[in-house]
């Protein structure tokens, strides 16, 4: 009788282990459920993740440009209406060459004062153009007493803005007063100022891209 019980004893855990190998097809079916679930949070929020990232650095290239196109505005502001001299000393040993504002579509030279932060304090010859993917700013000390023979002092040079593909600039004025004024590709050597410039700069990375900037220069 006891070995009877404990023969059915062991058919019954056997038949039981044997039922609990594995899983069920509902269960299968549930657990790859639960994964799809969590996969597709996992990835929205990846994805929510990146956009937000992306939205913080599209912000922060943008707020890095502005402010570097401005500081390019207010350089070109600070030009001043010099103009060339038509007589000097009895010894004539001042210079005559014109030193007035140049401007072309891809570079403006224009004499304009220094903050005086990194460079000296006072007027400086400066040259704005693009080299390679910089756009660069030439300082050079103005003297308009320098003798004519005297060396050209040496150029400081800046680096304003990186990346740049393309800078086109445009003058508003007229040279002959008897002309109306309208814009123009150019502004050759000339003792007046144009009354506005525009600057355009065009990026390797397109989301720097800004409208041009508009700088009203001062006449004297």
């Amino acid at each position: 009788m006891t070995r009877m019980v404990r023969s059915r004893l062991i058919a019954r855990v056997a038949a039981r282990r044997s039922g609990e190998q594995g899983l069920t097809m509902i269960e299968l079916l549930l657990s790859l459920a639960i994964l799809a679930i969590l996969t597709g949070f996992l990835a929205g929020g990846l994805a929510m993740a990146r956009q937000a990232f992306a939205t913080d650095r599209a912000g922060e290239i943008a707020g890095e440009t502005s402010a570097a196109i401005q500081t390019v505005a207010a350089l070109v502001g600070s030009a001043l209406p010099v103009r060339p001299e038509t007589s000097g000393p009895k010894d004539a040993t001042r210079t005559k060459e014109p030193s007035g504002f140049d401007g072309r579509s891809e570079a403006v030279a224009f004499v304009g004062l220094s903050e005086g932060r990194s460079l000296r304090g006072g007027p400086h010859r400066i040259v704005l153009r693009r080299s390679g993917s910089d756009l660069v700013a030439d300082f050079t000390p103005f003297d308009r007493a320098r003798a004519k023979d005297s060396p050209e002092p040496d150029a400081t040079r800046v680096v304003v803005l990186s990346g740049v593909r393309d800078i086109r600039i445009g003058y508003f004025g007229t040279l002959d007063p008897k002309v109306k004024p309208a814009w123009r590709a150019d502004w050759p050597r000339a003792e007046r100022l144009p009354d506005l410039v525009s600057i355009r700069i065009e990026f390797e990375d397109a989301r720097r891209n800004e409208p041009a900037a508009i700088v009203a220069l001062r006449q004297g």
